[in-house]
């Protein structure tokens, strides 16, 4: 399997866990106790990543059916964002998520490649059991799709779950740090 960029930055920290000390994976929460390595935590930390990557580059390429199955299909599915020329956006619920994206996929129908080669830092992840989170800071090109390029730096957050032995994501939230380049 080849693994991203994205990818191989989060394996190479946790494999640095590892072998610097068998009983780190990653920071850890303030008065958690430190969890051991294991193989599954490094598999499930690179299945999270890619399921990010992957949901991220469905959306670009404006393939719902493929953006659809990288996301939790509930009620209390939400995504939050903000970007100077839209302000405040806030999506709740798998079916008003999922109308929301089919009619902007629908007026924008255009796949846009490029977009997702985007620069992931800064990548904070913890793995619960069957939920992970994940913060990081993402620089976008400026890729002239006014509708749906996040161009410059934006602030992320995910929540996933783990359903059917995949990761879906249950939780988007952005910022669009550096709106200015998106007029």
């Amino acid at each position: 399997m080849r693994l991203s960029a994205p990818h191989q930055r989060v394996l190479v920290v946790l494999l640095s866990a590892v072998v610097l000390s068998p009983r780190v994976i990653a920071a850890q929460a303030p008065g958690a106790a430190l969890l051991p390595a294991t193989s599954q935590a490094v598999q499930d930390s690179i299945d999270v990543m890619k399921a990010i990557d992957d949901e991220s580059a469905a959306f670009w390429n404006k393939d719902y059916d493929a953006w659809a199955s990288h996301l939790v299909h509930a009620p209390y599915t939400r995504i939050v964002g903000w970007w100077k020329t839209g302000g405040i956006s806030v999506k709740e619920g798998w079916d008003a998520i999922s109308a929301g994206m089919k009619k902007t996929m629908h007026d924008s129908p255009k796949p846009n490649v490029t977009a997702s080669r985007v620069r992931r830092d800064n990548i904070n992840l913890q793995v619960r059991g069957a939920v992970a989170w994940v913060t990081f800071d993402q620089y976008g090109l400026d890729t002239g799709d006014k509708r749906m390029d996040m161009p410059g730096l934006s602030r992320e957050t995910r929540v996933l779950e783990k359903v059917d032995g995949s990761w879906r994501i249950a939780y988007v939230g952005w910022l669009l740090q550096d709106g200015s380049k998106n007029e």
